[in-house]
């Protein structure tokens, strides 16, 4: 059986993946749209990428860590506005990707937060 070819993955492109089951677990699970977050080197070589889960659901929008995204932010699709979620940063293996559907858009700012966001999440010392 022949191996389908992925697209490749670069930094900020919108994919479905499925994160597995995180039963009786706040973890976002299933199938559902994620943000690469990753480097490109890390993205091209390496047979995992990182990623931050999305959300439709803003019951904790209050709390940081979540960042809005909605479709006109992003260049191809996303099915409706969502939360990114970078407290719920992870790592999957490129083998769990479904689809690429999309490219965040330069122009919105959002990759700038997120970057903002996960050096906040991570500690890591940032300009405010």
């Amino acid at each position: 059986m022949e191996e389908k070819k992925m697209k490749p993955i670069f930094r900020g492109d919108v994919i479905y993946a499925d994160l597995g089951q995180h039963v009786h677990s706040t973890v976002q699970s299933g199938v559902r749209p994620c943000v690469v977050v990753s480097n490109n080197t890390r993205n091209k070589y390496a047979d995992r990428i990182n990623v931050c889960p999305c959300t439709t659901k803003d019951r904790k929008k209050d709390i940081f860590g979540r960042i809005k995204i909605m479709p006109k932010d992003v260049m191809g699709y996303l099915e409706k506005s969502s939360w990114i979620l970078i407290d719920q940063i992870t790592t999957i293996d490129k083998k769990k990707i479904i689809s690429k559907t999309g490219h965040v858009r330069r122009e919105s700012e959002i990759m700038e937060e997120i970057d903002f966001t996960i050096r906040k999440q991570l500690g890591i010392e940032c300009n405010e």
